[in-house]
């Protein structure tokens, strides 16, 4: 298991890389094929597209730099950037404009990783974290534009979201975080980041609980009908 996705690993890293240097590829570039293929698909589409790539690239390139490749991000705080975890950082950077002013925080963390060249194993075990529910979030968008909001498939997918993205953001992040503040190498700079990083994740995790107890209600409701239909049936 650890070879294969190890070998995923340099496949993705070894293709991205020699693309970039032969036709400059980013992620911009890679919207734009997006467009280009797709032409009957509106900017958003084609943005929440790019969004369920990047998402699952950054995971797994993040899950092999700590489990994988090593180190892991608990026993390695404040070391010395290793060259896997620059081209991970590198990777999820090479973003639109756009998109670098909605990840302000997590952009900050990942330059000042690559300046000081430290911090890259805590940066990237983070990175996994906050992308890991991108793909559920991207996946309910296009639903409600389909007209399934109201299905049971839906609400599944919000309750999905939801569990993901509060047990990494509010369980998980915090002992990540506990670690870089406690440890003596880390950059002021980083500690800085982390905590804002955090402040911003539970801000965001009360909107997502709020849309959780909403989702788990609607199921309940949907399976108090169904109970219904079946006891006059």
């Amino acid at each position: 298991m650890k070879l294969a996705l190890l070998s995923l690993g340099v496949f993705l890293g070894l293709y991205f890389v020699l693309q970039a240097h032969k036709e400059k590829l980013r992620w911009p570039s890679i919207l734009r094929l997006v467009v280009k293929k797709r032409p009957e698909a509106d900017g958003e589409v084609a943005c929440r597209l790019l969004a369920i790539l990047h998402a699952v690239l950054v995971c797994i390139l993040s899950a092999l730099s700590n489990l994988v490749i090593g180190p892991w991000a608990y026993s390695a705080v404040g070391e010395v950037n290793t060259a896997f975890q620059k081209f991970v950082l590198s990777c999820d950077l090479s973003e639109p404009g756009l998109m670098i002013g909605h990840h302000g925080a997590s952009i900050f963390c990942c330059l000042l990783s690559l300046m000081t060249n430290v911090s890259g194993s805590e940066v990237v075990g983070c990175l996994f974290g906050a992308e890991v529910s991108n793909p559920f979030l991207q996946a309910r968008w296009f639903m409600l534009e389909a007209g399934l909001r109201e299905t049971r498939a839906c609400r599944i997918i919000e309750v999905t979201f939801a569990l993901v993205f509060l047990s990494c953001r509010v369980f998980w992040a915090p002992t990540l975080l506990w670690v870089v503040v406690a440890s003596p190498k880390p950059p002021q700079t980083i500690k800085v980041g982390a905590v804002l990083l955090q402040i911003i994740s539970w801000t965001w995790s009360f909107f997502v609980a709020k849309k959780l107890f909403a989702a788990f209600k609607h199921l309940r409701q949907n399976d108090n009908q169904e109970s219904k239909l079946q006891k006059t049936e």
